[in-house]
């Protein structure tokens, strides 16, 4: 299930044709893929009720998405709907702009290891 509805991205990104609805479905989806694995937990759209701790598909780490994701999630819809062809002069190093990661940082999930196990 989407984190942001359609309408909602094509306000973001001006558009006001359905012409490119397929593409920017899919951009979308990646956006939100992105923004939700750098920040290591389940991600959820307002109005989804969560599990109560102790019930099935209960994870500490599941929240429901904030403005600052959302804000993260819609910039980097622009930045691919922008940028459709890979930067020739990137290093081959893939990395979220400083502003989104900023946006997100206070929700993102550090893990530890233990190396013993790993």
């Amino acid at each position: 299930m989407a984190l942001l509805s359609l309408d909602d991205v094509k306000k973001h990104l001006r558009v006001l044709h359905d012409d490119e609805d397929a593409e920017i479905a899919i951009y979308q989806a990646a956006a939100e893929n992105i923004v939700v694995q750098h920040l290591d937990r389940i991600v959820v759209a307002e109005g989804v009720e969560l599990p109560a701790d102790g019930e099935d598909g209960y994870d500490p780490y599941t929240m429901v998405i904030t403005p600052a994701i959302t804000a993260a999630i819609l910039l980097t819809i622009g930045d691919l709907f922008e940028n459709r062809e890979a930067d020739a002069k990137s290093n081959g190093e893939a990395m979220l702009p400083r502003y989104v990661r900023a946006l997100i940082a206070p929700w993102r999930v550090w893990r530890m290891v233990d190396c013993e196990t790993a």
